[in-house]
């Protein structure tokens, strides 16, 4: 298919780009989902931050164009919509409410604001990596391979919310 056939079937660059995300943010939220197999809050936790950095390291192209290109037009969207489309978001907190509710998490966390730290967290350490900005040949790299990094990481995030 060509690039001017995209635009048969969509108005404009943007309605390209929100089908991308669309369907994108679906991939996260069914890589994210299996999580929900833990019954511990901690583990469940755990994975599904490993579950995120390991969708975007590998999806960097999808990756790249649903947390780091221009936003989406949330304006021009039906509640439905965007409910769909923060669904992974809706994972995180559901999660952090079941914490919240067992008596994990430390009483004076925000589940919104904690949701958004631990997102904004894991989405940072997801872009420096894939921007080759931080890799194992970095000499600042604290850990000698990816894999201990990103589980040591997963640990120091859960460990600001734990009691």
């Amino acid at each position: 298919m060509s690039a001017t056939a995209l635009y048969q079937h969509f108005e404009s660059k943007a309605s390209i780009l929100r089908e991308i995300r669309v369907y994108g943010l679906d991939l996260l939220h069914d890589s994210l989902k299996p999580a929900f197999e833990q019954t511990d809050i901690v583990e469940r936790m755990r994975d599904i931050t490993r579950r995120y950095i390991q969708f975007a390291r590998g999806n960097p192209w999808l990756y790249s164009v649903l947390m780091e290109h221009d936003q989406l037009e949330w304006d021009r969207m039906s509640q439905d919509d965007i409910k769909f489309i923060l669904r992974p978001l809706g994972l995180l907190k559901e999660t952090m409410a079941a914490g919240r509710e067992a008596g994990v998490w430390r009483d004076d966390i925000s589940i919104e604001l904690a949701s958004f730290r631990v997102w904004a967290s894991v989405h940072g350490l997801c872009s420096l990596l894939n921007n080759g900005r931080f890799s194992e040949k970095h000499p600042a790299f604290p850990i000698p391979d990816e894999k201990t990094l990103i589980d040591a990481f997963a640990d120091g995030v859960i460990s600001t919310l734990t009691k």
